[in-house]
C-alpha cells in the first residue's frame, strides 16, 4: 500500500488534520433558500439565501485556493445581483417594456430582493474589507 500522507522536510507528518469543509453544505443552504424566497416571493429568506449563497461560493473558492482573496468575489456577485435585480424591478414596474413582456408577474418585488441582496452583500464585503485593516 501507498503512504498518501504529507511529510514535511525532515521526515516527519504534518500535524494538521484533513477536516471536512463546511462550504458546501452552506451553498447548498443558500442556493435552495434563494430560491424558495424567489419563488414563493418571501423577501428575508430570498436575500438571506443570496448573501449566504454569495459569501460561501467567495469561501468555497477562496479555501480550495483558487482564489487568493474572496473579496472580490463576492463583490462580483453582490454587483450581479444589484444589477440583475435592478433590471428585473424595472420589468416589473413597467420602467422598461419588452415586446415580450405579457403575462409576468411579480418582477418588482422578486427583482427589489435581488438587488437589495446585491447590495447587502457588496455592502458587507466593504465592511469586511475595511475591518480587516
Amino acid at each position: 500500500m501507498v503512504d498518501h500522507s504529507s511529510a514535511n522536510e525532515r521526515g516527519e507528518r504534518d500535524r494538521e488534520r484533513q477536516t471536512a469543509s463546511p462550504w458546501p453544505v452552506l451553498v447548498a443552504i443558500g442556493l435552495a433558500g434563494s430560491e424558495v424566497g424567489i419563488v414563493v416571493d418571501l423577501f428575508p429568506v430570498a436575500v438571506g439565501g443570496l448573501v449566504l449563497f454569495a459569501a460561501s461560493v467567495a469561501g468555497i473558492l477562496a479555501e480550495s485556493d483558487h482564489v487568493a482573496d474572496p473579496l472580490p468575489v463576492a463583490m462580483g456577485f453582490g454587483a450581479v445581483f444589484a444589477l440583475g435585480g435592478g433590471v428585473l424591478y424595472a420589468l416589473g414596474t413597467d420602467t422598461v417594456v419588452p415586446a415580450t413582456a405579457d403575462g409576468l408577474t411579480g418582477l418588482t418585488t422578486r427583482g427589489l430582493a435581488i438587488a437589495i441582496a446585491g447590495i447587502v452583500t457588496v455592502v458587507g464585503t466593504v465592511i469586511v474589507h475595511y475591518r480587516r485593516r
